[in-house]
This record gives C-alpha cells, sequence and structure tokens, in this order.
C-alpha cells in the first residue's frame, strides 16, 4: 500500500500547487484589472478636463472650469466650486496646478502634476484618487406587482 499513498501524496501536492496558482492567478488578474480600470478613468477625466474651456481667454476663469468639470465628473459638485467644503477645497488648491498645466499645454508638467496631486491624494486620504470613481451600487430586489 505504500505506493497508493506515495501516489495520494503527489496527487494531493499537485491538486495544492494547482489551487495555489489558481489563487495567486485571480489575485494578479484583480491587480491587473484595477489598474486598467484606473488608467482608463484617469485618461476619460483628463480628457474632460482638457476638452472643458478651451476656447477660454482667461487663464483663471478656464483653470476653475477645467477644475469645476474633474470635480463634478468625481461627483464632487453639482456645478460649482462654491459647494466645496473644507476638504473639497483642500483638494481644489491640490488639482489646480493639473488644470493650468492642462492650460499651458505643456504635457511633461501636466503629468508631473499629476502624480503630484495623487502622490498627496493618497498620502491625505489613505486610498487611490482614482477610487473616488467606485460607486457603491446596492441591490434592489425586483418586485412583480
Amino acid at each position: 500500500m505504500s505506493v497508493l499513498a506515495t501516489l495520494g501524496t503527489r496527487a494531493d501536492a499537485a491538486s495544492n500547487e494547482e489551487t495555489a496558482y489558481r489563487r495567486e492567478s485571480a489575485r494578479k488578474i484583480e491587480v491587473l484589472e484595477r489598474s486598467r480600470a484606473f488608467a482608463y478613468r484617469r485618461l476619460n477625466l483628463i480628457r474632460k478636463v482638457a476638452e472643458t474651456a478651451s476656447e477660454e481667454t482667461d487663464a483663471k476663469k478656464a483653470c476653475d472650469a477645467r477644475i469645476a468639470a474633474a470635480f463634478v465628473e468625481i461627483g464632487w459638485i453639482g456645478g460649482s466650486l462654491d459647494e466645496l467644503d473644507e476638504k473639497g477645497r483642500e483638494a481644489e488648491t491640490k488639482f489646480r496646478p493639473v488644470a493650468e498645466a492642462i492650460g499651458s499645454g505643456d504635457e511633461t508638467a501636466m503629468l508631473a502634476a499629476l502624480d503630484a496631486f495623487e502622490a498627496w491624494f493618497i498620502e491625505r486620504f489613505g486610498r487611490d484618487f482614482c477610487s473616488v470613481f467606485d460607486r457603491y451600487a446596492p441591490d434592489t430586489p425586483k418586485v412583480d406587482f
């Protein structure tokens, strides 16, 4: 019976190896999915901000409009920067260099400003900036009358 025990041990080891691989693969896929989702969120937000106030000649008004567009897109405000609370004002101050760099057309400055803003956000709030787009949608029962 030692042959059966040895084969059983090998089968268990193969099963454990497969299970570990599947678990690691699932974890890696989750990381890659989140990374992709955040990259597209970032792209779409900056696209929206860049399209806003492109014809505005007053740099301050254009910058304010870009910040407002970003914060509306995120869901922090309904349309006016006047709606911001204290944390929102802090975020506005930190996001302003991004909006200004977009207005200047300096890609290097814009990417550096965006990186700095996102680093600040992680330090300040303990989560990635792109996670602000996560929306909890509770399950609602379907009721037929």
